[in-house]
């Protein structure tokens, strides 16, 4: 028998109303019944009203509560690539390094910078004049130029222990080449002596950088030319032909 015929259900509709012959139910009125009853499922009864006048259950919010964390967390996936390392601070202080392959870390409580320490790099000295000049032991000056070949070795010591590990290397190089040349006659160093001045100058280098724990480490110093100045060049051709 159908819900609206006479003795049917007692005058009263399936949503909970009186029929009453009053017309169809209030579409609005159903829509919060089924929100109301979805609400109490998921515990969401003690919802807050809307904007537009219906109730926003507890169970909407911690389903985007949900949603969030879901997306906090897969934000924290990172990569160290080959030849790479990930140096991992909290708060700002360092905690640790990751090796390459897939690492995770809370997003806003940590950050990470990588570092690559396969990649060689490279600095030059002696293409301004200022640095290309050095007194030698017998009071004479030599026109010479150097190139270093170096690597990160420790990516924590390179990121955190001087401010500048690249320009700190330049002025380690200039330092030890102009100590070096100090204690070298100019023909020992423009002629037989120029395997031992890089051979010298290169572990002054180095311990420089150590000392400074820079976390570089020199793979290659090279003399690429060492000469009388252009001015007494001539004079020390005759010399040397003499």
């Amino acid at each position: 028998m159908a819900w609206n015929e006479p003795g049917g259900s007692g005058g009263k509709d399936p949503w909970g109303g009186r029929n009453d012959d009053q017309g169809p139910p209030d579409l609005d009125e159903v829509v919060r019944k089924l929100q109301n009853k979805f609400n109490n499922m998921f515990g969401g009864g003690g919802g807050k009203e809307g904007p537009s006048g219906r109730n926003v259950g507890g169970g909407g919010i911690g389903l985007i509560v949900i949603i969030a964390l879901l997306v906090w967390a897969l934000s924290g996936i990172y990569i160290v690539d080959e030849g790479t390392r990930g140096v991992v601070t909290q708060f700002g202080a360092y905690k640790e390094t990751t090796r390459p392959g897939p690492h995770w870390y809370p997003r806003f409580i940590q950050r990470v910078r990588k570092v690559n320490v396969d990649n060689v790099r490279s600095i030059e000295l002696g293409v301004r004049d200022e640095e290309s000049l050095m007194l030698t032991q017998d009071e004479n000056i030599v026109d010479v130029k150097f190139a270093v070949q170096y690597q990160v070795r420790d990516a924590r010591d390179y990121l955190f222990n001087v401010v500048s590990p690249d320009e700190t290397l330049r002025q380690a190089m200039e330092s030890a080449v102009r100590e070096v040349i100090g204690k070298s006659e100019m023909d020992f160093v423009l002629t037989g002596g120029r395997a031992e001045v890089v051979n010298s100058a290169q572990l002054l280098m180095q311990e420089i950088l150590d000392s400074y724990t820079t976390g570089l480490v020199i793979n290659q110093l090279t003399m690429q030319d060492a000469q009388a100045p252009e001015e007494v060049q001539d004079a020390f051709a005759d010399a040397v032909k003499a």
